[in-house]
């Protein structure tokens, strides 16, 4: 319930509200064991890929906002990206955020340090991709160069949409094959595991994407991340 209500809270704050929504909880009707909260309707998020483009974009588009905001914004993440968590509502056009059991704060430093790694990712920066990636504890700077290489790559289709201004087309973009071409080089050749942290945010941020995939969806992506870049500059 208290997660519930903080992501209410972070999302009227941001002035999602129009087009995200979180359900109210009903106290008087809760106990430790039961939440009950408002009704919603919708259907999940997998079963709008008949809807129309526009409308596929749009839900998309508050997907990609929303997934930014809890990685670089507010640094409070639901890290359970299942497609029933998200239910669509045709008639009045809102998303509706359920299930808030999985989620989590992270650091403000090491977010910060993710967001570095991101943007390298999103610039097709190599030489970033590999500093960031042994600061956060991805590499330890003793991998092969088979290993290295397909760390790189992986990275780069993770930045891919965002690289430009322009939509994305992710439907067309083959991203989870990409991916997974480098999966076996991952698996023989890692002599670290990745932050405990890094299981949780990458499930968030590909759960976002896969859910583009999914839905068929053809938007820009570059100028969410690159505000986010912008405002985190003009802290330091």
């Amino acid at each position: 319930a208290n997660h519930q209500r903080t992501f209410r809270d972070l999302i009227d704050s941001d002035k999602f509200r129009g087009g995200v929504r979180v359900p109210a909880v009903i106290d008087e009707l809760s106990t430790k064991e039961i939440l009950t909260m408002q009704f919603v309707q919708g259907v999940p998020i997998d079963e709008t890929a008949s809807l129309s483009q526009d409308v596929r974009n749009s839900i998309a588009s508050r997907l990609l906002r929303l997934t930014v905001h809890e990685l670089f914004v507010w640094h409070h993440v639901q890290s359970d990206p299942n497609w029933s968590n998200f239910l669509y509502d045709d008639s009045s056009d809102e998303l509706s955020l359920l299930d808030f059991g999985a989620s989590r704060t992270y650091p403000d430093s090491f977010m910060q340090d993710y967001l570095g790694l991101v943007w390298a990712c999103a610039n097709a920066d190599r030489e970033g991709i590999l500093s960031t990636s042994r600061n956060l504890g991805f590499l330890c700077g003793r991998e092969c160069r088979a290993m290295t290489e397909a760390h790189v790559s992986m990275a780069l289709v993770m930045g891919e949409p965002f690289l430009k201004n322009e939509p994305y087309d992710f439907e067309k973009s083959n991203y989870q094959n990409r991916l997974a071409e480098h999966a076996s080089t991952f698996t023989r050749e890692r002599l670290m595991p990745p932050p405990t942290e890094v299981y949780t945010l990458h499930r968030k941020l590909f759960g976002t994407i896969n859910a583009c995939v999914k839905i068929g969806a053809k938007i820009p992506c570059r100028h969410e991340l690159e505000s986010v870049v912008l405002a985190a500059s003009s802290k330091i």
